[in-house]
């Protein structure tokens, strides 16, 4: 009995893992999709234009998240029922769900950070956001969270990895790029 009570949430956040997956993924793509204009004008030194594209990604790959995030979170009782009629089954896998979708948001802004740093020829940038949201923050997060608050420090260890990367995210874009850019744009003034 216990080891089936310890395997069964398990078995059900890999199942919603995949379910979470899916709007990731329709992520990807749209954050995918902003690349070739990043690069071109990141190539081209068009601030001003790079800045309109880059908000314009932000904002719509940030409200797709959003609007997934709420889909998936209001249908998380019907859906996780498809699969498992147990009762408390489907109230972890709700719980598990909703967790999950609360760092969407988040990871919306660190893919879109990541290929906008793959588009400006930043691959320390883009490394360094890779092995952090599903790796080395969310190793540290998980490990800490399980201890301070145990078995919901585990489900909420990927929505808090994704918002410590978003910042991390965040930090990199200003440093990075931003003071690049400002510098080209100096030069440039001054020549």
């Amino acid at each position: 009995v216990l080891g089936v009570n310890f395997l069964l949430p398990i078995l059900l956040q890999r199942g919603l893992g995949h379910t979470s997956m899916i709007a990731a993924l329709i992520l990807v793509g749209f954050a995918f999709g902003c690349q070739p204009l990043v690069g071109y004008n990141y190539g081209a030194r068009n601030k001003k234009r790079l800045k309109e594209i880059l908000a314009f990604c932000y904002k719509f790959e940030c409200g797709r998240a959003v609007i997934l995030a709420v889909i998936l979170s209001a249908g998380a009782r019907p859906l996780i029922r498809v699969f498992m009629k147990t009762p408390e089954i489907v109230d972890s896998g709700v719980l598990m769900l909703r967790l999950q979708q609360a760092g969407m948001m988040f990871m919306a802004v660190v893919l879109v950070t990541t290929c906008v740093f793959q588009s400006a020829g930043k691959a320390m940038g883009a490394f360094l956001l890779s092995v952090s949201r599903q790796g080395v923050i969310y190793g540290i997060v998980i490990v800490i969270a399980s201890h301070m608050i145990g078995y919901h420090g585990v489900l909420a260890a990927q929505a808090v990895s994704d918002f410590l990367t978003a910042l991390m995210a965040a930090i990199l874009l200003k440093h990075e790029l931003w003071s690049e850019l400002t510098d080209i744009k100096r030069n440039e003034e001054a020549v």
